[in-house]
Formats: structure tokens, C-alpha cells, sequence
């Protein structure tokens, strides 16, 4: 098969859909000798060491473009890279596949978010117009969906009528190293003035993320108990919501927070290895990637009591309502209070970690190829 991947978000400087599509296509080529790829990467935006990396495979061609998502390009000199290369299959990682592009195509839709949240902005209009637009012609015309979680399954179902027997779930996997030497930790610990057992939040600041009650439910745990623990917010600020930082610091213990930014891998695996757990309130999500990576390090995990983290988690979390601060501060302090209690989710979480890997998330994908061009792999 000659099969087109569109690499255009991809990047290990990513988090979500890059960080998917990056692990994806590294693993299914370490697998795939037998057929042909073309990758087409974003000029200008794309990282060169990430078109250097997938550049060194044999049956790997890199070709770029200049359309970015949901732009009138991405219909037009995108469609026409795409209809050059008369490839058997492509493969949309973030569903953005031209609309009257007719060849065989497989994308993946992570979750049903945007759909669930409402309350663009205005000026947003257009854009969230041209995300629907394009994610329900891709649905409808693809040949195979795959997705991440049986929750985002049943909900891609119900918001675009789709079959479920045209939807795959396969889920994703961790990426970092656990083997964290113990002295880069503790210089890590040093760099963030970590003196103090932390929890520790992993993504985006965007406004699904919930910190505010996050942090909020934060505060009171450590007004009520008086223990010595930080929070640690590990990611970059989402530009749509500069705010949310700001409305996060609004505690009394704002002192016991770290925001770090962006961290490359190798030291957010470190500040995973120092870390007391994992914690996060967000009420929507399609998988939940920082959780799973949490569990390698065989972090114990406090999170919100939805679908998707009882699916992925299982018994590696203690859930907690993520619309009540008093109970998001109760479940924290359980945690903290009870080392029985603690060390049995940490096997847990260690044993739960085990069942997701990127190499099997490779093979199943290939085997989505395979199965969409009629063939046995």
C-alpha cells in the first residue's frame, strides 16, 4: 500500500493530537516495513528535527504544505498535494481531511469536546463554523473512525449518527521514561523550589482543564488539614484563555503553587518521578494522557468522577466531583491522611499502567489499514 499520514499538527513539542500523531507514525514505521508512507508535514510550523527523525526511514516520503487547519487552502492546495500522490489510503490524525477529497481515508476523532463545552467566542464564530463543518464531512465520508475511549465512541455516535460499527477504539500510550536518575529529579526539584511533597497536574491551561476548582478545592484541603504540599501545573497557557492562570492564583495558599510552563519530556518525567500524585478535575475529556502517564511512575491519581477517567484509570483514582471544591479538598486529604489507602492505589496504578503501550496502538492502527483496503496484515 502506498499510505498518506497528515503530520501537519505532529510534533514532540505537542501535547494531545501532536504528541498522538508523532507516537503513531514513529511506531507504526518501526513496525511497517512493507509499505510505503508519505508524511506531509507543515512549512513553517512543523520542527525540523521532527522531519529529520521520520526522514530516516527507507519507505518514507516527506512532503510539506503551506495550508494550515480549517483554512480555505487546506480545501484547495492541500486537496491537490493529496490527489497528486494517488495513495491507496491516508490517514487524518485530527480529522482534517479536505472535503471533496474522495480517495480512501481513516481519521481520528478524539473526543466530542468542543460540542459538549458551547460558549465560543464571537470571534471564534467562524473557526468553531469550519471545525463542525470539516469533523462531520470527514466523519460521514471516511471509511473507518477511530477514536481513543468507548466513552468518545458512544458520543461520536450520538452528536454525528454514525454507526458504531464504523468507529474503532484504541487506546493511546505513555511516552515517558520512568527511569528518572535521582539526582537530575532532585535538580529538578531544586529549579521549582519543591521542598514539599506535590500534587501535580499535567496539560494545556485551557478552560476544560477546570483548574480553577482545581485549585480552589486545593486551598481548602490545606486551610482544613494545615499539611505542607504543594501543586504543581505543569503546561503551557492556552491562548484563547489567558485568563485562567490568573482566576487559578485567586487562592489564600497561592503561595503553594508552581506553575512551571511548558517542560520538555525528560523533565516532566522528573517532576512525575518527585511527585505525591496526580491530580486532575477536568470534567471533559476524550482520553486523558497525562493519567496513564501518571500510572508508569506509579503515581497514585485524584481525579474527576467522569466516564472517561472510570474507563482509563479504573482503580488507579480516587474520584472526586469536580463541581464541588469541598470534595475535590476531601479526596486530596484522603490520600495524603491515608498511607494504606495510598500505597494500594499506587500498586493499582502501577499494575493499570501495564495495558497501554504505543507499539500495540501502532499494530491495531495498521490493522484499521489494513482492514480498510481489504487486505489481511
Amino acid at each position: 500500500m502506498n499510505i498518506g499520514i497528515d503530520m501537519r499538527m505532529a510534533g514532540t513539542r505537542h501535547g494531545g493530537i501532536g504528541r498522538y500523531a508523532f507516537e503513531i507514525t514513529k511506531h507504526i514505521l518501526e513496525q511497517d516495513a512493507a509499505n510505503n508512507y508519505v508524511l506531509f508535514f507543515s512549512h513553517g510550523l512543523s520542527d525540523k528535527t521532527d522531519v529529520d527523525f521520520f526522514s530516516r526511514f527507507p519507505n518514507t516520503r516527506i512532503l510539506m504544505s503551506r495550508a494550515r487547519h480549517y483554512s480555505f487552502a487546506e480545501q484547495t492546495s492541500f486537496l491537490r498535494l493529496l490527489n497528486r500522490q494517488n495513495l491507496d489510503l491516508v490517514h487524518f490524525p485530527n480529522f482534517n481531511a479536505p472535503i471533496l477529497y474522495k480517495r480512501p481515508f481513516v481519521v481520528t476523532i478524539h473526543d466530542m469536546v468542543h460540542h459538549k463545552l458551547g460558549g465560543a467566542k464571537t470571534s471564534h464564530a467562524l473557526h468553531f463554523w469550519a471545525y463542525q463543518k470539516v469533523m462531520f464531512a470527514a466523519a460521514k465520508n471516511s471509511k473507518r473512525i477511530i477514536t481513543v475511549s468507548e466513552v468518545s465512541k458512544t458520543d461520536i455516535h450520538e452528536v454525528l449518527n454514525i454507526t458504531p460499527a464504523k468507529i474503532e477504539v484504541i487506546y493511546e500510550g505513555p511516552t515517558l521514561n520512568p527511569a528518572v536518575h535521582k539526582d537530575y529529579a532532585e535538580r529538578v526539584k531544586k529549579q521549582y523550589l519543591l521542598h514539599n511533597p506535590y500534587f501535580l497536574f499535567v496539560g494545556v491551561l485551557e478552560r476544560k482543564k477546570n483548574l480553577v476548582n482545581l485549585t480552589r478545592g486545593f486551598d481548602i484541603f490545606l486551610k482544613k488539614y494545615k499539611l505542607n504540599m504543594d501543586l504543581v501545573i505543569a503546561g503551557k497557557p492556552d491562548r484563547n484563555a489567558p485568563e485562567i492562570p490568573h482566576h487559578a492564583m485567586d487562592i489564600l495558599n497561592r503561595d503553594r503553587l508552581v506553575f512551571t510552563g511548558y517542560v520538555e519530556d525528560r523533565e516532566l518525567a522528573a517532576l512525575y518521578a518527585g511527585a505525591y500524585a496526580y491530580a486532575n478535575a477536568s470534567p471533559f475529556e476524550g482520553f486523558g494522557l497525562p493519567g496513564v502517564e501518571a500510572m508508569q511512575f506509579g503515581l497514585p491519581l485524584v481525579v474527576a468522577n467522569t466516564p472517561v477517567f472510570n474507563e482509563i484509570y479504573d482503580d488507579a483514582a480516587l474520584y472526586f466531583n469536580p463541581a464541588d471544591v469541598n470534595d475535590i479538598g476531601e479526596k486530596m486529604h484522603l490520600l495524603a491522611r491515608d498511607r494504606q489507602f495510598y500505597q494500594q492505589v499506587q500498586k493499582h496504578s502501577l499494575e493499570r499502567g501495564k495495558l497501554f503501550d504505543w507499539k500495540d496502538t501502532a499494530k491495531k492502527t495498521l490493522e484499521v489499514y489494513y482492514k480498510v483496503n481489504g487486505e489481511k496484515i
